[in-house]
């Protein structure tokens, strides 16, 4: 059973109303202190364990500034450390996290906050292909939305192509009333033949002190009777509510002739039965009557034309029962060749907002020079009505990537924009990322 990878996220990685659970930056410690033992076991393994080890360090400083507002730098860290065949081969150990702190003005209503996103002892079995994971663990199958929980993860294959997946634990996220008797468990069991089609169910079940707060059941599958012929999707249905929330479906046909490629795609989705309630008023909509749908009905299109250059095309119609309705058409050029991309796209929007009546403009284009690669992308927008006394809005931003070696990456972007918010506002991002790999045996380096 391969579950999803675990990967940080700067933005939110649940679904809306939820936040992951901060604690104070001192926490960090505690993912340094795992990371350090993680390693002493690996160093000391025994000799029939070869242990693979890797360590890596992203470290962000975005800054915004705008006219007549506040100045805001801030610097992340993530730190992620991975053991393989820990010990014994299939024993493995996962732990990742970040930190925040402020360098000018305040973000967030605090100066520093961090978040220990996983950190977990894992298995795999040589049969079967069988897997366990214990500790703060993260999950995506079926009805379960990136969930991320203290507690266990089961998963394995079953005969007649069936796998498993079983889960239970404390949700880690924002509650005013502490963990006291929270919970969240579930269950995810498909059948299938590789390649062909697979077939799944799913059941989550969340409590918050011991009240009922999500209770969700779902479908998921995936078609490909033919090799030019693909469906997937999947369907949510709330059980508390007794009312579908989602239903998610594509249907892709190609590629024909080896250059075009077609796609079909279908939305449902009720936020009312969606998004469980949320815990903070910034989530709260602003007409608390105001219970929102959206359908979306899309289609898509790409050829390759051959010498590097790709022709893509979309429509896509939304209908809201509250905000409306509108369509989005567009098409873009694409073309890349020796390490060098270019491309340019057109895309006009109609609604019945002024914000979602406009018509926009791109390019984008990277060059590499030897270990360095230079970026730069520009937007354009032209609005059919004045907004805050604007028709147009333009972003440019040109960046530096020097990749000094494997193990070693530096990073640097600056973006400029006029909107009808902003008459002028500046963004930057300095970025480093460090990478450590080793094999060890007989405590040494191989």
């Amino acid at each position: 059973m391969i579950f999803a990878r675990d990967k940080p996220d700067i933005g939110m990685t649940r679904h809306a109303g939820l936040h992951r659970k901060e604690v104070v930056v001192k926490k960090v410690a505690a993912l340094s202190i795992l990371a350090f033992l993680g390693a002493s076991i690996a160093v000391n393994a025994p000799p029939a364990a070869a242990t693979d080890i890797s360590l890596e360090s992203r470290t962000y400083v975005p800054a915004r500034g705008t006219d007549g507002e506040n100045t805001h730098v801030l610097l992340y860290e993530y730190l992620t450390f991975n053991a393989e065949d820990l010990v014994q081969p299939g024993l493995y150990l996962r732990v990742g996290g970040w930190g925040r702190t402020d360098l000018a003005d305040e973000t967030y209503g605090q100066k520093t906050n961090s978040e220990l996103q996983y950190a977990f002892l894992g298995w795999r079995a040589p049969q079967l292909n069988a897997e366990a994971r214990v500790g703060r663990v993260s999950l995506t199958a079926g009805v379960a939305r990136n969930e991320v929980f203290d507690g266990l993860l089961l998963g394995s294959d079953l005969p007649a192509g069936f796998d498993v997946t079983l889960f239970g634990g404390i949700p880690v996220e924002t509650e005013t009333g502490g963990r006291s008797s929270d919970s969240l468990y579930g269950a995810r069991v498909s059948q299938g033949r590789a390649g062909l089609y697979r077939l799944g169910a799913s059941y989550l079940k969340e409590q918050n002190a011991g009240n009922d707060s999500r209770e969700e059941a779902g479908a998921d599958v995936f078609i490909a009777p033919l090799p030019f012929v693909e469906v997937t999707g999947s369907s949510l249905y709330n059980l508390i509510a007794s009312e579908w929330a989602q239903h998610d479906y594509r249907f892709a046909l190609g590629p024909f002739v080896q250059r075009v490629r077609l796609a079909a795609t279908w939305t449902s989705t009720d936020y009312r039965y969606y998004f469980q309630s949320p815990e903070h008023p910034v989530f709260l909509p602003e007409d608390p009557e105001a219970h929102e749908k959206l359908d979306k009905i899309g289609g898509e299109l790409e050829v390759v034309l051959g010498a590097g250059f790709t022709l893509a095309g979309e429509y896509t119609s939304y209908k809201y029962d509250v905000a409306g309705a509108a369509y989005a058409f567009g098409a873009g050029l694409a073309w890349a060749g020796s390490g060098i991309t270019a491309g340019g796209d057109y895309r006009q929007v109609h609604g019945d907002e002024a914000e979602n009546q406009y018509q926009e403009f791109g390019a984008y284009a990277s060059v590499p020079f030897g270990p360095v690669l230079a970026a730069a992308n520009a937007e354009y927008l032209a609005y059919e009505e004045e907004i805050n006394g604007e028709k147009n809005a333009m972003t440019g931003k040109v960046g530096l990537t020097y990749t000094a070696s494997r193990a070693l990456e530096f990073s640097a972007s600056v973006e400029y924009g006029k909107t009808p918010d902003y008459d002028r506002e500046i963004k930057g991002l300095l970025a480093v990322l460090w990478r450590y790999d080793a094999s060890m045996k007989k405590g040494g380096t191989k």
